[in-house]
């Protein structure tokens, strides 16, 4: 009794060592989160810039400068800067989380898959492989976007309809992204309101400080621009910084939405195609069928679990009730009797045992039976699963049949066609080839014809060229000779050997004759005669 009172207290001790180093942890968690909270806080970083800004720039700028003018001309000024380190403050901040998910996007991996593709039993693998990346990664895009996939898929139970889910997720993404800006499009909405309100402002005390009457008019003057030059130094501050701010604002936008973009590459390389999808257009609830039947696998996998470590703590906790009766009453006995009754207790404690295992044996016994019940039960539904199978692919098979007969018979009626058509325009090509020879034996009658006739007319024009040739050139002949005379007669006029002469030339005028087949003769000209009269008479 005694040791079991130890025991007990050193196990009560120690769960409130435990108890107390939990609430310990859980207090160093909290402390920690509430300072991450804080590091995160564009508030807190804005102070601090705006309160260095004015202690180094502006404290030391000289009176009467541009940044004293405008950063501290009016208290409208100091709640504008501000606002302004405030909202700077933020986009800087998104801006360092940015860069740095770009710079691990590469090194957060899922595990390499394997050949045949994931299975649902993986999942919780998966999981925590993401739960051991780094603490300052855990809010990032890319694992919050596979976490929630792998959660999606555990949930559903099938990596069906991943796609349409990972769509979903970057549109989400993009909607907390709008989100995210909400503070510094507030800020950039505040920042021109305080320009117009420093502007009434500054209108305001030039209006309270004006007086029209005579010479005070003057003395005034300087207090009405000192109020205007409020209310327009404020008004420019507040648009300068806002404009800033605003470019600021839009070029952080643009690198979120592109790692964005690459996040959804990312992750659709990772997820897409890794996991198991059974079911397809032709069969879709195969998928059914399968998930039934793990599902009914696990079933009775975790009820014979339970069903064993329900009999086994049964078992444990009836020889721990049995050890401790047979403990106090060993002990009891042992205190109250002595020597004889020992004996006694002995066969009695014998008894005991004795009926402990028989007890032991019918519980293992009732198992057995229990797991051969199980074992039953299985078989015969792995055995409906078969048959189920079996018909079903009979009736497929019976479907392929059908459609592998309806196709047979298609390609006969498309080859009876195809049969008919190309008769047809065989007979056709044949009548075209007659009509093209005949064609082509008329033509080539014709050209010989016609060639004939162009020989013919050939040789015709060869004859009357030859006879041109030749008439042209007695003509030249004639004319040289005519010429010749001419010239001969005139220097021959007044000579008294013009009979000598006459003589020559009727020799030259019958040889020429000679040469074109008519006779030529001096003698029958008058001409010559009469001058022939003419020389006798003189």
């Amino acid at each position: 009794m005694t040791r079991h009172s130890i025991s007990v207290r050193r196990s009560n001790a120690h769960s409130e060592n435990l108890m107390c180093h939990r609430e310990r942890m859980l207090a160093v968690s909290r402390v920690t989160s509430f300072s991450e909270w804080l590091l995160r806080q564009a508030f807190i970083w804005g102070g601090l810039a705006c309160l260095a800004f004015y202690a180094l720039v502006v404290r030391s700028a000289p009176e009467g400068e541009f940044i004293q003018r405008y950063f501290a001309g009016h208290p409208v000024a100091y709640c504008t800067t501000a606002l302004f380190f405030v909202g700077l403050a933020a986009l800087t901040i998104k801006f360092l989380g940015l860069c740095l998910q770009y710079a691990t996007l590469d090194s957060v991996q899922l595990p390499t898959a394997a050949t045949r593709g994931e299975t649902l039993e993986d999942v919780p693998n998966l999981l925590k492989s993401l739960s051991s990346i780094s603490v300052t990664l855990q809010d990032s895009y890319l694992v919050r976007r596979l976490r929630d996939a792998l959660q999606y898929i555990q949930l559903k139970g099938s990596a069906d309809s991943l796609e349409p889910q990972l769509r979903l997720q970057e549109e989400n993404d993009l909607a907390k992204m709008h989100h995210g800006y909400a503070m510094v499009r507030i800020i950039l909405s505040t920042i021109p309101i305080l320009g117009f309100l420093g502007t009434v402002i500054g209108i305001t005390l030039a209006i309270g400080k004006m007086d029209l009457a005579g010479e005070a008019m003057e003395k005034s003057l300087a207090a009405v621009v000192s109020g205007l030059s409020v209310a327009f130094d404020t008004t420019a501050l507040a648009l300068s910084l806002s404009t800033v701010l605003l470019f600021a604002k839009f070029c952080v936008e643009r690198i979120e939405i592109r790692l964005l973009s690459d996040v959804e590459t990312n992750s659709s390389r990772q997820l897409i195609g890794r996991f198991q999808q059974y079911g397809t257009e032709n069969d879709p609830y195969l998928a059914s069928v399968c998930r039934m039947s793990e599902q009914l696998l696990k079933a009775v996998d975790d009820g014979m679990n339970k069903q064993t470590l329900l009999l086994q703590e049964s078992l444990d906790n009836n020889s721990r009730q049995w050890s401790d009766i047979l403990a106090n009453t060993a002990s009891t006995v042992d205190e109250a009797l002595s020597g004889a009754v020992v004996e006694g207790l002995t066969h009695h404690a014998e008894a005991l045992n004795k009926g402990v295992k028989d007890f032991t044996g019918d519980l293992e016994e009732m198992l057995v039976r229990l797991a051969e019940v199980l074992n039953e039960g299985l078989v015969h539904h792995a055995a409906d699963l078969a048959k189920n199978m079996d018909s079903h692919r009979q009736g497929f098979t019976d479907a392929e049949k059908e459609l592998a007969k309806e196709n047979r018979l298609h390609l006969a009626e498309v080859e009876a066609a195809v049969e008919e058509a190309m008769l047809i325009a065989t007979t056709r090509q044949e009548k075209l080839i007659e009509k093209s020879e005949v064609m082509l034996n008329e033509m080539q009658v014709a050209l010989i014809e016609s060639a004939g006739s162009t020989v013919a007319q050939q040789e015709q024009l060869l004859k009357q060229g030859d006879v041109l040739l030749k008439i042209v050139e007695a003509t030249g002949q004639i004319k040289h000779l005519e010429d010749t005379l001419n010239s001969n007669l005139n220097s021959l006029a007044g000579a008294h050997g013009f009979r000598e002469t006459a003589a020559a030339l009727s020799a030259a005028l019958q040889v020429i004759g000679a040469r074109l087949g008519q006779p030529v003769s001096l003698t029958n000209d008058p001409e010559l005669k009469q001058t022939q009269s003419k020389n006798h008479a003189a």
